[in-house]
């Protein structure tokens, strides 16, 4: 009975399914093309809706962000211990830089009177080259030497370059914007922009003299990088208490060498462990890198230099991520009315901290990461209140409305070109006048003053570029440390005080500062002359970004 009962069900269960797939046909004959049109009209409707709010939201950002996820942490071979790098006697000036051979067209072809140009195919990573016993010479600077360290790897009709353009124009053949100029390929671009086999000499021992001093943890101390020396003689420990400071400090001249913890190399463990130190410390919540160090965005801006640097020339999504966050983190600290950033996040601003967060900006778009371009808009508002004094608007003090200082308007003035002021605009016209008056020399000391002018002026290729290049270069290489555990490094008050470093940052700010204006020839390619070559093939410039 029971089973009669299942087969009757089943039987009325088909035949109602059969009514109801007559009666559903039946609907689709006659009502079904009217329903097809409007849902086809309501999505054209919803993709023009889509589209137009896609152009407004792309229109409030300078460019989208990729998307990030974790990714699994890469496992390192082991890192052979680390031997002295012995830095050697102060050698003469090799090269001759002219008018006519700081052109803005191309890069120009140097007449040396000692050829160091590394011409080798042997770079296939991002400053990934390792010493090696020929004068084809790897990535070690450009010569021999008798201990592993290394300098740059820099740009070359050979190379392609691993980071992003500007805009969306990437680096290729070491000729593109952006991160380009840190690829791998041919070292004729050294001497191109004013580089010497000296001064990359000088590059390699100072990063020998980081590596050397890194903690166990993986970071970097301003006051406590003692604990790794092996003599006396790295006096000069910095005052202020900032670990991630010093870990970016120490980090970004092996970026600017194109070196990553994704290039093959003897540093290639040092890196990642400072990369890693600066993404586990930063702040899940908030993305703050300077948090608890009394100077957090000074510290910050300093530190999200270091991560957007590090993606853009590695395209490690973890990496990206942090980075990410830590732009995120300076488009809400901006201080609203005036524009700028100080020490703390809403603070209005003063302009030393304000050049950190705009480079940190401007390192972001370089690297493909999203920045709000009314943050940016907002802070040219801050450069007009700080250079309130000037005839021009060319010469920039420490606050909005108070008096000029070097510093100040170097900070002031590469800010400005990032921000598209031109070369032969009256700002620049006066800012470059006013540096040109105060040379490098080894009777003043200011290491933080020479790494902004040096960028400003590196973006001026000309007599004045020549001029300044020479005394910056001779005066860096002449104080370097030469001997004991301090091989590599710059003395904070030797042979004089230096400045705003000597006493805060010490001897690990001192030699970041000087490493990396020693590292400006491939670091970044000149604005200006990038501004010609994008304007030729109607791209946009990075100092020309919207």
């Amino acid at each position: 009975m029971a089973q009669a009962e299942m087969i009757d069900d089943v039987g009325t269960g088909t035949a109602s399914r059969g009514f109801v797939s007559e009666t559903l046909a039946a609907w689709i004959r006659h009502v079904g093309p009217f329903w097809a049109v409007s849902i086809a009209g309501h999505l054209v409707v919803l993709v023009i809706f889509g589209l137009v709010l896609g152009t407004v939201h792309v229109a409030q950002k300078i460019m989208d962000a990729p998307e990030f996820e974790a990714e699994v942490e890469t496992v390192l071979p082991d890192q052979p211990p680390l031997e002295h790098f012995e830095v050697g006697d102060t050698p003469l000036d090799a090269t001759e830089l002219t008018t006519e051979t700081l052109t803005l067209n191309e890069a120009p072809q140097m007449e040396q009177t000692e050829q160091f140009n590394d011409n080798s195919a042997v770079f296939t990573e991002a400053g990934g080259g390792m010493a090696n016993a020929t004068n084809n010479l790897g990535g070690l600077g450009g010569f021999d030497v008798k201990a592993i360290g290394e300098g740059a790897v820099v740009t070359g009709k050979g190379g392609v370059g691993t980071g992003v353009g500007t805009g969306t124009n990437a680096g290729s053949g070491g000729a593109g914007a952006g991160f380009g100029g840190r690829g791998s390929g041919r070292r004729e671009a050294v001497a191109a922009f004013g580089g010497t086999r000296q001064s990359e000499r000088a590059v390699a021992a100072a990063l020998n003299w980081f590596a050397r001093h890194q903690g166990d943890d993986g970071g970097w101390s301003l006051g406590e990088y003692t604990r790794q020396c092996k003599d006396s003689t790295c006096t000069g420990a910095g005052k202020i208490k900032s670990d991630p400071a010093a870990t970016a400090f120490a980090m970004l001249p092996f970026l600017a060498a194109g070196q990553t913890h994704l290039s093959k190399g003897p540093y290639q463990k040092t890196i990642y462990g400072g990369l890693f130190w600066l993404v586990k410390h930063q702040d899940p919540a908030t993305g703050s890198l300077g948090k608890g160090t009394g100077s957090e965005m000074y510290t910050h801006g300093l530190a999200s230099i270091c991560l957007c640097e590090a993606f853009g020339l590695s395209k490690d999504k973890q990496i990206g991520a942090a980075a990410q966050a830590a732009i995120k983190f300076i488009e809400t600290a901006q201080n609203k009315e005036d524009g700028g950033w100080r020490y703390t996040p809403g603070q209005a601003g003063d302009t030393s901290v304000v050049g950190w967060q705009i480079m940190a900006l401007k390192s972001a778009i370089m690297a493909g990461l999203t920045v709000d371009k009314g943050v940016m808009d907002l802070a040219k508002h801050y450069l007009k209140l700080a250079s309130a004094k000037s005839k021009q608007g060319g010469l920039f003090g420490y606050l909005p409305e108070s008096a000029p200082s070097p510093t100040m308007t170097a900070v002031g003035l590469l800010c400005s070109q990032y921000m598209g002021v031109k070369r032969k605009d009256d700002p620049m016209i006066e800012g470059e006048a006013y540096i040109m008056k105060l040379l490098p020399t080894n009777k003043t000391r200011n290491s933080y003053y020479w790494y902004y002018a040096t960028q400003v002026m590196h973006n001026l290729p000309g007599p004045e570029w020549d001029t300044w290049n020479r005394a910056m270069r001779r005066t860096l290489i002449e104080t370097q440390v030469k001997e004991g555990c301090a091989a590599g490094s710059w003395d904070p008050h030797k042979p004089l005080p230096d400045g705003h470093a000597a006493e805060t940052g010490g001897r690990i700010m001192t030699t970041s500062l000087a490493t990396l204006t020693l590292e400006v020839y491939y670091r970044y390619l000149p604005l200006y002359q990038l501004d010609k070559k994008d304007e030729a093939g109607g791209k946009v410039a990075m100092n020309d970004a919207k």
